[in-house]
């Protein structure tokens, strides 16, 4: 019989060692018992000793599914499932013989054989060490293999933008397009695909000169994309629930757009799609346009009208360099994009190399001589 002591919680259990009780065998049983303490010390939770790591993550998904938003779990799950459960499958590494190194070699296997970056690397930790955070605190093991790895150096992505003539130019050509809406829209306010495509006509106030974005649309989760499309009354955090003013230009757009959808309706007659009635981002047929489709379409446009390649998402980063090149204070930068965190809009203007030339132009003229 063992005895040991977890905190304050005497512990004991009978286990069979193969050592004969007949003859001097004492110290033979008291290394014995020092050497099945020790294990037990990495693996304090007998149910999960035969588990592998992989299926303990899988298991560890269960948990968590009720606790995160379904947009969130959709990420862990994806990244789980295809990208690290893989690789540990063919390992058969148990949870409790994780060790440090066996998450290195996973790291480097993946930047070595799948060209993966350092930021890419830091996500897949991010699954895995808090996965093994919860599993020490319900006592499954003692300590956490993944607490003290030493990551790849986080690699800054500087997203492109739009100048102020490039996005005239842009405005000018998706006239009469599909997705002119939604990208008027996201240009003049800097929002997300999916807060774009989530407005609804009850999110205008044309009284107090108000957008609202009080939603947002996702189509990821366990489905396929149509299966999985849907409208969230909240948008990404607290601080993506935000309002705008209402310039004139786009009120009279939007009070435009309102009668041309009545009409398409009037003419479309039956046909005319209803699940997405109420939202303003629809096309000739009341069919919302889809995330997956304002994506594609973007790049394909600006192909088409001669214009440079960005993102659709480089919107966002088009109206806060804008904002900032006229004086805007980065505070008000961030509550107008909605960003959890200042850092976050900050990272926003880190590329700005107009605004280093105009700090060089500002040196060369104070420090070469005359």
């Amino acid at each position: 019989m063992l005895s040991w002591y977890r905190g304050n919680e005497r512990k004991q259990k009978s286990v069979t060692t193969g050592i004969k009780i007949k003859g001097n065998n004492k110290r033979e049983a008291e290394l014995a018992r020092k050497r099945i303490l020790k294990e037990w010390e990495e693996k304090v939770t007998e149910n999960f000793q035969d588990t592998l790591f992989s299926d303990y993550l899988r298991q560890w998904l269960v948990t968590i599914k009720p606790t995160v938003a379904e947009t969130t779990f959709f990420s862990y799950k994806s990244t789980v499932e295809r990208q690290i459960c893989p690789y540990f499958d063919e390992q058969k590494i148990k949870l409790h013989d994780l060790k440090p190194i066996h998450i290195k070699n996973f790291y480097s296997w993946k930047m070595e054989n799948s060209g993966v970056t350092g930021n890419t690397i830091r996500h897949y930790h991010a699954n895995i060490h808090r996965a093994l955070r919860e599993a020490q605190e319900d006592e499954v093991i003692s300590k956490n293999p993944a607490s003290k790895l030493r990551l790849p150096k986080f690699e800054e992505y500087e997203s492109d933008y739009y100048t102020s003539e490039e996005l005239r130019l842009l405005l000018d050509a998706i006239k009469g397009e599909k997705i002119e809406t939604p990208v008027l829209l996201a240009t003049w306010f800097g929002l997300r695909r999916g807060e774009v495509l989530g407005l609804r006509w009850q999110d205008v106030d044309y009284g107090a000169s108000k957008l609202y974005v009080r939603g947002t649309v996702t189509d990821k989760g366990e489905g396929t994309r149509s299966e999985n499309l849907k409208y969230r009354k909240t948008a990404k955090s607290k601080k993506s629930i935000r309002s705008f003013p209402l310039p004139p230009e786009i009120a009279d757009y939007l009070k435009n757009l309102k009668a041309q959808q009545e009409e398409n309706k009037k003419l479309v007659g039956d046909c005319y799609l209803t699940v997405w009635e109420g939202f303003i981002c629809v096309d000739k047929i009341g069919d919302l346009i889809k995330p997956e489709y304002l994506s594609r379409a973007f790049p394909a446009l600006l192909e088409k009208h001669g214009l440079r390649r960005i993102r659709l998402h480089e919107l966002r980063d088009s109206n806060a360099s804008l904002l900032l090149d006229n004086g805007t204070d980065l505070k008000l930068i961030q509550e107008w994009l909605g960003h959890s965190h200042i850092r976050t809009t900050a990272g926003y203007t880190k590329h700005r190399i107009d605004a280093k030339k105009h700090l060089g132009d500002v040196l060369s003229r104070e420090l070469s001589p005359n």
